[in-house]
């Protein structure tokens, strides 16, 4: 659905020397610097796939989602979206895509959000029954109902973002493109704006990309990931596959009697006794899964058991401190 091959984004900034002489200067010799904010990326976005941009400020995130929406212009390479260049694609384009940036509200601000999504139906030209439908599925899932006659310069940060993220869903949309859309909202609004996305991404089969330093949105709403780093793709692949690439020790979780010491067992595991729990930390590269499990087996009289699996937080820390490192 999404084919981006080679593409780049570079910036050409003037540099010139402080003061009135450093003025004078660039008037008559200016100096120039170029600089790849995206350099040679390539990757696909499948119909219905949840994708997330993972990366440090600077890699190149908002600059490649402006470039997908249409706003900016690639200097090189190409990006087609349903086999058409964005930027020339028309109403027809905007017509399937859905954007939404945290810092800025698609909302009218000084009418109520009920005369926004209203204005929706006219500007997209929806048939009546379709816009009906999608507004009481929208204000359902994410409790708008007591905010639709309030002016949107009188809601809180949270109902904002609910309101813009319904608002973008009332014309069906095939494609949404999120950057950093829960940006500075507390816990109970992003588990509604997630747990709504991912719904509309898994029923609808609305795709996905998202770019977010909140891990957590990565973690709950997409199954796949691209990382940036100095405007290049570092990994494209999946986000089980990035956290086992980086993180090679598990933890498992036992709870209950102990008939034999595991540590004769699994003598290169580290474990951790707290009453009747116990943690076995081992690396994937000394033991399987398989091993540890029958290992467990023979040495406890198992109530329960639960297998950790690495955490995206770790993960991406390991990832730029590995780039830090070998830059």
């Amino acid at each position: 659905m999404i084919e981006i091959n080679n593409i780049s984004k570079t910036y050409r900034t003037n540099v010139k020397e402080p003061g009135l002489k450093g003025a004078f200067k660039n008037l008559f010799h200016s100096e120039w610097v170029e600089k790849a904010a995206v350099d040679n990326v390539s990757f696909h976005v499948a119909e219905g796939q949840a994708l997330a941009c993972i990366g440090e400020n600077g890699a190149g995130k908002s600059t490649l989602i402006k470039m997908m929406i249409g706003i900016l212009t690639p200097t090189a390479g190409e990006l087609k979206v349903y086999g058409k260049d964005p930027r020339r694609s028309g109403q027809e384009y905007l017509r399937n895509i859905g954007v939404v940036f945290g810092q800025k509200s698609n909302l009218w601000i000084d009418i109520p959000v009920i005369e926004s999504y209203n204005a929706i139906q006219t500007l997209y030209k929806l048939d009546k029954k379709e816009f009906r439908k999608n507004f009481e599925m929208v204000v359902e899932l994410l409790d708008l109902a007591p905010i639709l006659s309030s002016p949107a310069r009188k809601l809180s940060l949270g109902q904002r973002m609910k309101s813009d993220i319904g608002m973008v869903f009332l014309h069906n949309p095939k494609i949404l493109y999120l950057d950093e859309p829960t940006i500075g909202l507390d816990i109970n609004v992003k588990h509604t704006i997630r747990t709504f996305l991912r719904q509309m991404n898994k029923e609808k089969g609305i795709s996905i990309f998202l770019t977010s330093h909140d891990l957590d949105d990565i973690d709950e709403i997409c199954e796949d990931a691209i990382v940036l780093s100095k405007g290049k793709v570092f990994y494209d692949g999946t986000l089980d596959n990035l956290k086992h690439s980086y993180v090679k020790e598990k933890m498992v979780k036992v709870a209950g009697n102990q008939k034999s010491e595991i540590k004769l067992l699994l003598p290169q595991a580290r474990v951790e006794a707290e009453g009747r729990t116990t943690k076995i930390m081992y690396h994937t590269e000394q033991y399987t899964s398989e091993q540890v499990l029958s290992a467990i087996s023979k040495a406890f009289e198992i109530e329960d058991i639960t297998i950790q699996e690495p955490d995206i937080d770790e993960v991406v820390s390991r990832i730029f401190s590995k780039e830090a490192n070998v830059g």
